[in-house]
């Protein structure tokens, strides 16, 4: 094979789009193939003028950049670039490729390698595996994740309805980061350095002209800045839902306390015949054992003010999962009647989830007009949680904020 031959063949491997490789050098079978490249026309455009030039003024060769590897081989590149003086206007430029990272002595593609293992590893490890000291390639790393939120995902559908919760990044400090999620496009819109009202205000105030223009509807859970925020910059039209499972969560809450309530008023034998058994109250029916099945139905025979309990809170999920119900009127009527039933039991838990129930009431039914709720948003945040179990907690909140977005900023697949 010539050596004419051997470049074209290694132009072909490393298929580095507008470059050809000119030379190529292994000093030993230990160290990385190092490949020269050059651009596969000397043009350039001049950017003061916009006009081609063909005239080279000088020649520069770089520094040895990572790529990736051709088969077990790693592959560093030594890049020509050629610097153009403009016959027209007289200006001397040299010009960007964009396979290059700048900033950094790799290729784009090699950070877009090293970003798909970091995505379910870690810095270190990816380091590891790719033969790069690990604050390199960190800072490579953040810089090529920064340089990509830059860029709008393709494909992407209006926002019209987007989810606010808060994450706990330090739960003994109470450092909370509030999570934003785009519901239309099933993603991380963006993570806050805080959730106080302000500062969410201000994100939605800055975005409301922009990809926040379409935005229809805002799901949350039961806290006023949340509601306040989204209120404030968009108008009473926009629609704020309260998540139903928060709703339900509360409820459940209240019913454990109910049942607490129930049992400290029986005698010493039929409390003691009730301990153990707060999960056979508190699951859905539907994932309930046959056995527990059998067991709770005997434990409702015993315990009839239990049984009217647990009637109530399948009562409540029943109208949540009515599908007739297609309205916040419809929905407010109904969840109005279940109170009543509900007080009837006498019992101060149940009291106040009522009081809770009909404070936000007007939020929460409009759960039924859309049936939005923030189940993806609590999905988010476990796999959020999860990047900071693998880092066993970050102490760099934008770090943090550009892992999320690497990991969960893209639209989810149809």
């Amino acid at each position: 094979m010539t050596e004419q031959d051997r470049l074209a063949f290694w132009t072909k491997a490393l298929n580095l789009t507008g470059f050809q490789v000119v030379h190529e050098r292994r000093d030993t079978p230990a160290d990385p193939l190092l490949l020269t490249v050059a651009p596969d026309l000397p043009l350039g455009l001049c950017p003061a003028c916009r006009r081609a030039t063909d005239n080279v003024h000088r020649t520069h060769e770089s520094a040895a950049i990572k790529d990736l590897p051709l088969g077990p081989q790693p592959v560093e590149l030594l890049v020509r670039t050629y610097q153009f003086h403009c016959p027209h206007c007289g200006a001397f430029f040299s010009p960007r490729h964009d396979a290059f990272a700048p900033g950094a002595h790799a290729t784009e593609r090699f950070l877009e390698q090293a970003a798909r293992l970091i995505r379910f590893s870690d810095v270190q490890n990816a380091a590891a595996f790719l033969g790069v000291p690990e604050k390199t390639l960190e800072r490579w790393y953040y810089d090529y994740v920064e340089r990509q939120t830059r860029k709008a995902p393709a494909g992407l559908k209006p926002i019209k309805s987007l989810g606010i919760d808060e994450l706990s990044l330090k739960k003994k400090h109470r450092q909370f980061v509030a999570v934003l999620v785009d519901h239309s496009n099933g993603r991380v819109l963006d993570v806050l350095e805080g959730r106080d009202k302000d500062l969410i205000t201000n994100y939605l105030r800055a975005n409301k002209g922009g990809r926040l223009a379409h935005l229809e509807e805002v799901t949350t859970d039961m806290w006023d800045g949340y509601v306040n925020a989204a209120q404030e910059v968009f108008g009473q039209t926009l629609r704020v839902t309260i998540d139903r499972f928060h709703v339900v969560k509360n409820f459940q809450e209240q019913l454990t306390q109910a049942r607490r309530e129930i049992q400290r008023g029986l005698g010493q034998e039929e409390a003691k015949e009730l301990k153990g058994t707060r999960w056979l109250w508190q699951k859905n029916p539907e994932n309930l054992t046959a056995e527990e099945q059998q067991q709770l139905s005997g434990l409702k025979e015993r315990f009839p003010r239990l049984k009217q309990l647990v009637e109530q809170r399948e009562a409540l999920r029943a109208i949540f999962e009515d599908r007739n119900i297609q309205d916040a009127a419809t929905g407010v009527r109904r969840l109005r009647a279940w109170m009543e039933q509900a007080q009837t039991l006498g019992l101060k838990a149940l009291q106040a989830f009522c009081k809770t129930l009909t404070n936000w009431l007007e939020f929460i039914a409009n759960y039924f007009v859309s049936r939005s709720s923030n189940g993806r948003t609590e999905g988010f945040n476990h796999g959020l949680r999860a990047i900071l179990w693998r880092g066993f907690g970050m102490l760099n909140f934008q770090h943090f904020r550009l892992r999320v977005l690497d990991r969960f900023g893209r639209p989810a697949k149809a």
